[in-house]
Formats: C-alpha cells, sequence, structure tokens
C-alpha cells in the first residue's frame, strides 16, 4: 500500500503561466496541471482558453522563462511557458540595412 505521502505527490497541483507576445499586445493565462504535466498538457490546456484560441501554437517555438525545450518536458510549478514567434526580418541583415541608412545620411 502506497504511503500517504506518494498518494498526495500524485494529486498535487501545479500552477503554470503560459504566455505568447505579439509588438502590440501579450497573450497570457494561469493554468492548473497536475504534476506530470508536460509543457505539451500546458498548450493544450491553453488552446482551449479564449486568449488562445484563434494562435496555431504548432507553429511556434516553445520555451520556459527564455530556454528553449522540448513539448515532452516537464513542468513545475510557477514556470512560465513560453511562445515564440518567428523573426520578421533577419537581424543580420537589419543591421546591415540600419548602418547602410545611417551612413548615406551623413
Amino acid at each position: 500500500m502506497p504511503s500517504l505521502n506518494v498518494f498526495s505527490q500524485r494529486l498535487s497541483v501545479m500552477h503554470v503561466q503560459v504566455i505568447y507576445a505579439e509588438p502590440d499586445h501579450v497573450l497570457t493565462c494561469w493554468l492548473e496541471v497536475a504534476s506530470e504535466s508536460t509543457v505539451a498538457d500546458c498548450l493544450l490546456l491553453a488552446a482551449a482558453t479564449p486568449q488562445f484560441q484563434t494562435l496555431d501554437m504548432s507553429q511556434l517555438g516553445v520555451g520556459i522563462f527564455g530556454e528553449l525545450c522540448d513539448p515532452d518536458q516537464r513542468v513545475q510549478d510557477q514556470d512560465r511557458v513560453e511562445l515564440y514567434r518567428g523573426l520578421r526580418n533577419d537581424p543580420k541583415t537589419a543591421r546591415r540595412l540600419r548602418a547602410k541608412q545611417q551612413a548615406t545620411a551623413r
């Protein structure tokens, strides 16, 4: 028979935040998930919330507190699961264009 401590650990609930940022607004929600939940589990729950229903999460990168991770990674209490959108401009190309514009402005 399992001890009461092991049984209570299986039923423990964690709080996880899911967040997605655009330049002009941020989507966020807090979820209550089971202790064995993964990032993928959190994304499925977030997709059912009104603010995330129109977002195609399958095309986005994912991480926890700024570090990329796999969807099968387990989450911990108070984690922030972040959805990353693709870059609109290549950073090197953007820097070259700015440098070129500054050089011609002089």
